[in-house]
This record gives C-alpha cells, sequence and structure tokens, in this order.
C-alpha cells in the first residue's frame, strides 16, 4: 500500500511539473513576444530610447530563461530536452545582435540612416533566431 501511495504522490508530482513547465515556457514566450512588439514598434516610430530599453529587456529576458541549459532543459517538454542546446545557440546568437543595436544606436560618429539600416537588420536577425529556434525545438501537433 505504501508503495501505491509513494508511486502515486511521484507520479502526480511529475506531472504537475511538466504542467507547470509548459505553462511557464508559455508565459515565458509571451514575454518575448511582448517585449519583441514593444522594440518594433519603437522602430517604426524613431524612438531611440524606447528601443534600448526593449533591446535591453530583451536581452535580460535572454540570459534568465535561455542562456541557462539547466533553466531551459527544465522548461522543455520531456520530448524535446535535448533540444535545449539549440535554444542555447539562439539565446548567444540573439545576445549578440542585441549587442550591436545598443552599439549601434550609442555610436556617436554614424550617420543616421546607417544606424537605422544596420539596427534593423539586427533586429531581423533576432526574428530569424527566434523562428529557428522554434522551427527546430517546437514539438507541432
Amino acid at each position: 500500500m505504501l508503495k501505491k501511495t509513494l508511486l502515486t504522490l511521484v507520479l502526480g508530482l511529475g506531472l504537475s511539473s511538466s504542467l507547470y513547465a509548459g505553462t511557464q515556457l508559455r508565459v515565458d514566450m509571451q514575454k518575448f513576444s511582448a517585449t519583441m512588439t514593444n522594440a518594433q514598434i519603437s522602430f517604426f516610430t524613431n524612438d531611440k530610447a524606447s528601443t534600448l530599453a526593449a533591446i535591453i529587456k530583451l536581452n535580460k529576458l535572454t540570459d534568465e530563461i535561455l542562456g541557462n541549459k539547466k533553466t531551459i532543459t527544465a522548461l522543455l517538454p520531456e520530448a524535446v530536452k535535448y533540444k535545449a542546446s539549440i535554444a542555447i545557440n539562439s539565446a548567444d546568437m540573439i545576445s549578440k545582435y542585441s549587442k550591436e543595436i545598443e552599439d549601434t544606436l550609442n555610436d556617436k560618429n554614424m550617420k543616421a540612416i546607417n544606424k537605422e539600416m544596420k539596427t534593423q537588420e539586427a533586429f531581423v536577425n533576432i526574428q530569424n533566431q527566434c523562428f529557428r529556434c522554434h522551427n527546430l525545438v517546437r514539438d507541432w501537433k
């Protein structure tokens, strides 16, 4: 009887933790989406301060969620946990492009049109990393 109770408890905890992980991953991805939307709006309105704020927030989220193998592995569904390294590689690239945007926007010697072109290109590269990770890691059903 004790073995059945313990087994039920362990299975219940396992299921609840995987449900939590799925919910948390969805919440985290919604944070990424909102931050990317804010960055895009800032680009459209030529709001340098808001763009920088959104990119800094994106970089922070990336480090917290995707940049740590233990964290991202825990959030991924069991069937795709082995793909955590893809998310980490995308996180590295997102950080690289985020830094490029920050450096470019803070460059006092660069012409405005060149800043716009270079930062927009880096932003599109960030979007591509998001899509790449989603395409390779998500388990479409």
